[in-house]
């Protein structure tokens, strides 16, 4: 592993891809090699991938501190080691690894393209339709519900003031992509400005669907707890709540469906587990009693 503290660290490749990820802050530092380090390390082991973890922003002027750390991926292809690479695949640091997740690489063959999944595409039609009731409280008629789904993603380009023009909002926590083919896409991407609360997602999203650069990718890769929480758990809305342990045994449950667990939106959930982790010395998936 790799682990880049200051812009002068270096990186020296053993592989020809890497797995690369960006950590600001001593708490997610802490949280991501309690609950991280070590099935990240061993899927790049298992794949042969270099693990490469930025601790800094590779942008600190003001305008790089001044915005959510999201933005800062897409920088990762531009570093002076990237172009040692000829594949790079961004993960997300709120994310676990199982341990048979296969490799993603396999799922895009080609360097020209970006692999990515379809925000909400681990939900059936059904499962849509109830996570929008729950998640904005309120009952959508059936017969309405794909045009609810639609007005979620219409309003997520919309709020970055992007004409949607037929493209897929994309999940941007997991992204395989190409130094050689991709720097100057996000280089550009990256030099744009959005107060949109979802980042650089939507200009991505529309850039890699306007370039025909996507290969989509099975949600197994990218499967968000926040989004099964709403959908099975509405309830539990605090740490504290009763049923949070039969939340964290559900969770145990989702990491055996998905390769990639992302705690998007419940990264107090990641916090609690990495406590539980050290308090019992074992991955919190391991502890029936978690």
């Amino acid at each position: 592993m790799f682990f880049l503290g200051s812009p002068a660290d270096e990186v020296t490749p053993a592989h020809r891809q890497a797995i690369v990820t960006v950590l600001v802050g001593e708490t997610y530092v802490e949280t991501w090699r309690v609950m991280c380090q070590i099935n990240w390390q061993a899927y790049a082991d298992r794949h042969g991938f270099d693990l490469v973890v930025i601790a800094h922003l590779p942008d600190m002027s003001e305008r790089g501190r001044g915005r959510s750390p999201a933005w800062q991926k897409l920088l990762v292809l531009d570093q002076p080691w990237s172009a040692a690479y000829e594949r790079v695949v961004w993960v997300d640091a709120d994310i676990v690894i199982s341990n048979h997740a296969p490799n993603i690489l396999a799922v895009v063959p080609d360097p020209a393209r970006i692999g990515a999944s379809l925000s909400g595409a681990q939900f059936s039609e059904a499962e849509k339709h109830i996570y929008f009731e729950r998640l904005h409280k309120v009952v959508v008629e059936p017969q309405l519900a794909d045009l609810a789904w639609q007005f979620t993603e219409d309003n997520g380009f919309a709020e970055s003031e992007i004409d949607r023009e037929g493209a897929r909002m994309l999940n941007t926590g997991v992204l395989v992509m190409s130094p050689q083919h991709h720097n100057g896409l996000l280089k550009e991407i990256y030099a744009s400005d959005s107060a949109s609360r979802l980042y650089e997602q939507p200009a991505l999203s529309h850039e890699i669907a306007r370039r025909d650069l996507l290969t989509p990718i099975t949600p197994r890769f990218n499967w968000v707890v926040h989004e099964r929480r709403v959908l099975d758990f509405a309830h539990v809305e605090t740490l504290e709540h009763p049923d949070m342990p039969q939340l964290l045994a559900h969770l145990r449950n989702e990491l055996s469906k998905a390769y990639f667990l992302h705690f998007a939106g419940s990264m107090n959930i990641m916090q609690h587990l990495a406590r539980l982790t050290q308090e019992a010395g074992a991955p919190w998936w391991a502890r029936p009693d978690a």
